[in-house]
C-alpha cells in the first residue's frame, strides 16, 4: 500500500465503483478483499485487453500463455521461484515415418460388403485390419523448464500478475519492503526468442539463479560467463494411450539463455548461472531442434539457437520490444470490439470468471474472451511455424491428451476458423501449408489403402504427415479429414482473392477430388457414396440394413454419411469455380461435375432432424458432443436459410435435439446458432455454457485441456456480428440482447471487404465496407435486405440501413 493512502477511501470508492458496473452487490462492495483493492489501484491493470490476477499460478490452467508462433512459454509468475514451462513447435516423439498399411486395401471389399449387407458389427472389426502401422501417431512433447530461483525473505504484497493483450506482455509486479520487483515477459517474432526484463525501484536489489531442465535426456550447463545451455533428445518410447511406439532415432533439441545485467555480479557455476546484487537484467531465451520437414531430422539445434543469439547481439532490451510491439501490434491492432463492457476490469479474471459460472452477465470479459483468441492465434500460428494442434503450441505432459496431434475431423478446422474473418489471414499460412505437405503421403495412402489415383487423409495427422486410418476403425476409418482441410485453401481464396494462392491450391483441390472419383461406389438408388466411412466419433446404432433395430450396437463405420456428402459437395464445387477462374482442365470440370450431381443428397428424417447418415438412424434423445451432419450450416454455407428453407429448419431441429454443450462442442454450436439467427440462444451458449467451463488464463478446460473451443467461441462472435457468403453481406444476423449498444472495427467478409459496424439499442446505426479488392455483394442488416453494391478496390461505403 503506497504510504498516505487512506484504505478506507478507497474502499468506499471502490465500493461506488462496483455498484455502477453491476458487478458486485451491496454486500460485496464492504467487502471488497484489501489484495485485490491494492492490486487493482496499485498498478496498471485497468486496460480493457488485460486479464490479471492477485496471486502466482500454482498449477499449469492458471499461468498465463506467450508464444511468438514457433516458440510457447506458459509464464507462472511466482515471487520465490518463477517458472517459465516451454515448448516449441516441432518438437514431437517419432521420426519420419510412413504409416501406410501394406496389407489394408485386401480388406476393403470385404468391408464394403459387411456394410451393404448390414452387418455393421462385422465390418468394423474387419476395418480394424486397414489401420495403419503402428494404429497410433506421435504426440507433440514439452521442450523442458526454466526456473529463476529468488532469495527468501521478507513476505511480499501488493501482488499482481497480468497478461497484456494489447501488447502480448506477460507481467509480474510486487513490493518487499520498500521495493517494488517488476517482470515482463514476451516472445519476439521478429527475433525468435523469448525475452524477460527484471527491474526493481531501488537499486542492486535484484539477485536470482537460473537453471534449465527437461522431461527428455538432457544436459544442462554454462557454456559461457553469461550463456545457459541445454541440449538433449526425445528418446524411444512404447505404445502408450493413443501414442504410437518409436525405436528410431528422436528428435535432437537445444536452448541457449543469455544473461544481461546492470550493476551486480553474473557467475556460471556449472548447470546454472548467478545473478546477485543487480540493477535490471535482461534474459533472451531461444531454442529449435533437429526438425527440417516431415521427411527430414538431420538439422543442427546448437547451430540454429547459435544463429537466432547472433541476431540478436547488440540489440537493446528497448529495442527487442519495440520490435515486438511493432510486429504483434500490427496484426492485432487490425480489429476492436466494443459489447457494452463497461471498463475498467476492476475485479481479476478468475473472480470474474466465477460470477460468469454463476449466472451473471460480464461482456467485458466477452470481449476479452474474443480478443484472447485472437492473441492466442497470433502467439500460436505464424509463416513459416507449424499449425496450431490441440493444445495450441503450449504442452507440458509426454503423454498428452490425444496425443496433443492435428485432429482433423473438427478439431484443428475450428482452429482456424478465426483467422479470416478477424482479420488474422496471415496466420492461416502454416494449416494450407500442411493441407499441402499431406499431399505427397496422401497419394501414397490412397494407392496403397484403396489403389485409388488422387490423394486422402483420415481424421488424425502428426508432425510427421501420417494421412493412414489410426486409433480405432470407431474413429479412424473417415477417408474425408483431408477434404474439409481443403475448404480452408478454398476459403482463403474467397477472403484475398489472392489468385496465385489459388494457382497453388488448385492441384491439392484437384488431387482430393481425383481420390474420390475413384473412391465413390454407387448406391443401390443410383447415387454416390462414400465407403468405408462414418459420422465422426459417433455411434450410428444401426443393427440392420433398415435401420429400424432397438438399441444401439456402438458401431461407427458405415456408408455415406451426411457430412461426407456435404464436404463433397463443396470440394467438388470449389474445384469447378476454381477451374473456371484459372481457364483450366475443362474435360476435368466436365467429369467433376457430372459426378457432382450424382452424390446423394441430404434427407429430413422421421423427427424433422436432418439425418446423420444415409438411414434414419438419429436419436432425438442423444445430446452427442459432435454435430457432423450440421456442417453444411457452419462452416459450410449450402444450408441456408434463402436457398434451402427444408434442410434450414430440419437442421435447426436437429441443433434443438442436440442441445447445448461446453468446451468446443460448444463453440461450434455457438456458429451455428449464429447461422440460425437466434441471437439469444447463441449467447446462451457463450455465457452459459462455454464460458464456464474456462481455466482461469481463460483456457478451454473441462475434463482435459484443448484449445479449439478458444478459436471456435472467438469466431462465433465474429459470427454474430457479421456473416458473409453467397455475395452476400449480414450485419448483426445474431444480436443478443444482452450486447444492445456496441461496435466492432475490422472484420472481413468474404469477396476482399473489411467492414466496421456500429449498433445502439439493438439496432444498426452505421456500417462502413472498404474494399481491398473489386467486388459486389447485397448488404443486409438484421437479416433484412438492403441495397447491392459494387465496389472498387479502396473504395469505401458508409451504409446506415436506409
Amino acid at each position: 500500500m503506497y504510504k498516505g493512502y487512506d484504505m478506507n477511501k478507497r474502499i468506499i470508492i471502490m465500493g461506488i465503483i462496483l455498484i455502477a458496473t453491476g458487478l458486485a452487490s451491496a454486500a460485496e462492495k464492504e467487502t471488497l478483499d484489501s489484495k485485490t483493492a491494492q492490486a487493482r489501484d496499485t498498478h496498471t491493470v485497468s486496460g480493457a485487453l488485460t486479464l490479471w490476477y492477485t496471486q502466482p499460478a500454482t498449477e499449469w490452467t492458471k499461468a498465463l500463455p506467450i508464444g511468438n508462433g514457433r516458440l510457447g512459454a506458459m509464464v507462472f509468475g511466482g515471487i520465490e521461484r518463477e517458472h517459465l514451462q516451454l515448448n516449441e513447435d516441432t518438437l514431437w516423439s517419432g521420426g519420419p515415418h510412413c504409416y501406410d498399411n501394406p496389407d489394408a486395401y485386401q480388406y476393403l471389399a470385404t468391408v464394403r460388403e459387411a456394410i451393404e449387407q448390414g452387418e455393421f458389427v462385422d465390418a468394423e472389426a474387419t476395418a480394424q485390419k486397414m489401420l495403419g502401422h503402428p494404429k497410433y501417431q506421435q504426440a507433440y512433447q514439452p521442450l523442458g523448464d526454466l526456473f529463476l530461483n529468488f532469495p527468501k525473505g521478507e513476505k511480499s504484497s501488493e501482488y499482481c500478475r497480468k497478461l497484456d493483450m494489447q501488447n502480448a506482455v506477460s507481467e509480474v509486479s510486487y513490493r518487499i519492503g520498500n521495493a517494488r520487483f517488476t517482470r515482463k515477459v514476451f516472445a519476439s517474432h521478429p527475433d525468435q526468442a523469448i525475452v524477460m526484463r527484471l527491474e526493481c525501484d531501488k537499486p542492486r536489489r535484484i539477485t536470482f539463479d537460473l537453471s534449465m531442465k527437461s522431461p527428455h535426456a538432457f544436459k544442462s550447463q554454462t557454456i559461457s560467463d553469461d550463456t545457459l545451455s541445454m541440449t538433449g533428445h526425445v528418446e524411444p518410447r512404447e505404445e502408450s494411450h493413443l501414442i504410437g511406439p518409436w525405436e528410431g532415432e528422436g528428435l535432437r533439441f537445444a536452448a541457449h539463455v543469455k544473461v544481461a545485467a546492470k550493476g551486480g555480479k553474473v557467475v556460471a557455476q556449472g548447470d546454472k548461472i548467478s545473478v546477485t546484487d543487480a540493477d535490471t537484467v535482461t534474459l533472451c531465451y531461444v531454442a529449435a531442434t533437429s526438425f527440417v520437414n516431415y521427411h527430414n531430422i538431420s538439422g543442427n539445434p546448437l547451430t540454429k539457437v547459435g544463429d537466432y543469439l547472433a541476431d540478436i547481439k547488440g540489440k537493446s532490451f528497448e529495442q527487442l520490444y519495440k520490435r515486438h510491439i511493432d510486429d504483434y501490434s500490427g496484426l492485432f491492432g487490425r480489429v476492436s470490439i466494443n459489447l457494452g463492457g463497461k471498463g475498467p476490469a476492476i475485479l481479476p479474471t478468475d473472480e470474474r470468471l466465477k460470477r460468469v459460472a454463476e449466472g451473471a452477465a460480464d461482456p467485458l470479459l466477452a470481449e476479452q474472451f474474443f480478443q484472447y483468441g485472437r492473441y492466442l492465434m497470433i502467439a500460436g500460428s505464424r509463416p513459416g511455424t507449424q499449425p496450431l494442434n490441440l493444445q495450441g503450441i503450449w504442452n507440458d505432459k509426454i503423454n498428452p491428451s490425444w496425443g496433443s496431434k492435428y485432429t482433423i475431423n473438427i478439431n484443428i478446422q475450428m482452429n482456424y476458423w478465426v483467422a479470416e474473418v478477424c482479420n488474422l489471414s496471415e496466420c492461416h499460412e502454416p494449416l494450407l501449408r500442411m493441407v499441402g505437405e499431406l499431399q505427397a503421403p496422401g497419394r501414397n495412402t490412397a494407392k496403397v489403402h484403396y489403389k485409388a489415383g488422387g490423394w486422402v487423409a483420415h481424421h488424425n495427422t502428426d508432425l510427421w504427415r501420417g494421412t493412414a486410418p489410426v486409433d480405432g476403425a470407431q474413429w479412424g476409418m473417415w477417408p474425408t479429414g483431408g477434404a474439409w482441410l481443403c475448404q480452408h485453401l478454398w476459403e482463403h481464396y474467397l477472403y484475398t482473392g489472392d489468385t496465385e494462392h489459388l494457382k497453388k491450391s488448385y492441384p491439392i483441390l484437384k488431387g482430393a477430388v481425383e481420390f474420390f472419383l475413384d473412391a465413390l461406389i454407387e448406391n443401390e438408388d443410383g447415387t454416390l457414396i462414400t465407403s468405408p466411412s462414418l459420422s465422426p466419433e459417433h455411434s450410428h446404432g444401426g443393427g440392420t440394413k433398415d435401420g429400424l433395430s432397438v438399441g444401439r450396437a456402438g458401431t461407427s463405420v458405415c456408408s455415406g454419411p451426411t457430412i461426407d456428402m456435404q464436404i463433397l459437395r463443396d470440394l467438388f464445387a470449389n474445384c469447378i469455380e476454381a477451374s473456371e477462374i484459372l481457364d483450366i482442365d475443362k474435360a476435368f470440370r466436365s467429369q467433376v461435375t457430372k459426378t457432382r450431381a450424382r452424390l446423394a443428397p441430404m434427407k429430413i428424417g422421421r423427427h424433422g432432424q436432418l439425418q446423420e447418415w444415409l438411414v434414419d438412424w438419429d436419436n432425438p434423445e442423444d445430446q452427442h458432443s459432435h454435430v457432423s451432419h450440421l456442417y453444411g450450416l457452419y462452416p459450410s454455407s449450402k444450408i441456408n436459410r434463402r436457398d434451402t428453407p427444408k434442410l434450414f429448419e430440419a437442421a435447426r431441429t436437429s441443433l434443438i435435439q442436440r442441445g447445448d454443450a461446453g468446451g468446443w462442442p460448444g463453440a461450434w454450436r455457438i456458429s451455428l446458432w449464429a447461422r440460425v439467427g437466434n441471437g439469444d440462444r447463441v449467447h446462451n451458449a457463450l455465457n452459459n455454457h462455454v464460458m464456464p467451463r474456462l481455466a482461469a488464463n481463460l483456457f478451454n478446460s473441462g475434463r482435459v485441456f484443448q484449445i479449439d473451443a478458444n478459436f471456435g467461441a472467438t469466431a462465433g462472435i465474429a459470427e454474430m456480428l457479421l456473416q458473409s457468403h453467397g455475395g452476400e453481406i449480414h450485419l448483426l444476423p445474431a444480436l443478443p440482447k444482452a450486447w444492445a449498444t456496441g461496435s466492432v472495427k475490422g472484420l472481413c467478409a468474404r469477396g476482399g471487404f473489411e467492414v466496421d459496424i456500429e449498433w445502439k439499442n439493438g439496432k444498426l446505426v452505421q456500417a462502413t465496407i472498404h474494399a481491398n479488392q473489386d467486388g459486389t455483394f447485397r448488404l443486409y442488416a438484421h437479416d433484412k435486405p438492403g441495397d447491392t453494391i459494387l465496389l472498387k478496390k479502396g473504395q469505401t461505403k458508409v451504409w446506415s440501413g436506409m
